[in-house]
């Protein structure tokens, strides 16, 4: 703006000079032309700004190393009058850091943003402002947008160094089988409204008592799966695909797990995984995290 300001005080300035030593009508013509323009640049940025119509396109997600962008449509009345510069904020939650960017899209085009995949986490562009210049860059009027997206980077199944046993997964427990016909079972007394069918007729005669049979089943123990949280960009982004790969594995195999995680300074944080939704939202709470300074072993 101070360039073209200068600029402007050169011709302005030549057209003054020329105008006094050549006093004739394209003289006059030309200082006052020169006067014009300011006030001409000002009326259309006023225009362009009361006309403006301002639309965002963002995505929820994308996965690792994937190409995305975030979309923000300009449109109004001025169209050739003007153009605009957006200043945005673009925060990492995980390493808690900033950086702000400006881009420049003229009044009726379309600006794609690149987003940043190169690492998984969660990401805020949050579009602080919009400056409306008219087209010779004279004047510019501030619009706060203050308008936040979230996107989401999720990471890719990384196989992990070695795949998972799932015999050695399903923990040997018992619990109370709605099956009535199952294999294994207990003996306890009869107890009022019991079905008869249920009555252990070869135990209740040795005993001299009524006995019922109990059926049980077994069931499969809460497996744990441990994540690694460590500074380390590259390597968590390992971690996470690693955990991606290993509880997809599990639940391909009905093997529910538990996802356990330590943060440091802070209690142990877990996540029950039964179904991919609860994965989902597993995957989600982790990457909304902010990273340790230091290398933390979870257990």
């Amino acid at each position: 703006m101070l360039r073209t300001w200068g600029i402007y005080f050169i011709a302005l300035i030549s057209a003054f000079v020329f105008f006094l030593c050549y006093k004739m009508w394209v003289s006059w013509y030309c200082l006052v032309g020169a006067l014009m323009v300011p006030v001409l640049s000002l009326i259309a940025c006023i225009i362009a700004a009361v006309n403006l119509k301002f639309e965002t396109f963002a995505p929820k997600g994308s996965l690792k190393d994937e190409p995305n962008k975030l979309e923000v449509k300009i449109s109004g009345f001025a169209s050739y009058f003007s153009f605009c510069r957006i200043r945005l904020k673009i925060t990492d939650c995980m390493v808690d850091s900033t950086r702000k960017q400006v881009y420049r899209i003229h009044d009726t085009g379309t600006l794609s943003i690149p987003v940043d995949t190169s690492h998984c986490g969660a990401f805020t562009y949050k579009i602080v402002k919009l400056q409306i210049y008219d087209l010779l860059g004279f004047f510019h009027i501030n619009r706060k947008i203050n308008r936040n997206y979230e996107i989401l980077v999720f990471p890719r199944p990384e196989i992990p160094d070695a795949m998972p046993d799932t015999y050695g997964f399903k923990a040997k427990n018992l619990r109370k089988s709605n099956q009535p016909m199952s294999e294994i079972y207990d003996i306890r007394d009869y107890q009022q409204g019991d079905p008869v069918k249920t009555i252990h007729w070869k135990m209740s005669a040795k005993k001299d008592k009524l006995l019922v049979k109990e059926p049980f089943e077994q069931y499969g123990g809460r497996s744990r799966l441990i994540l690694k949280l460590v500074d380390d960009r590259d390597t968590m982004d390992l971690h996470l695909g690693q955990i991606l790969f290993t509880s997809r594995y599990l639940l391909d195999h009905d093997v529910p797990h538990r996802i356990r995680i330590i943060p440091p300074n802070l209690k142990e944080i877990s996540y029950e995984v039964e179904s991919r939704a609860d994965l989902d939202k597993a995957i989600i709470k982790v990457l909304r995290m902010k990273m340790p300074e230091e290398d933390v072993h979870e257990e």
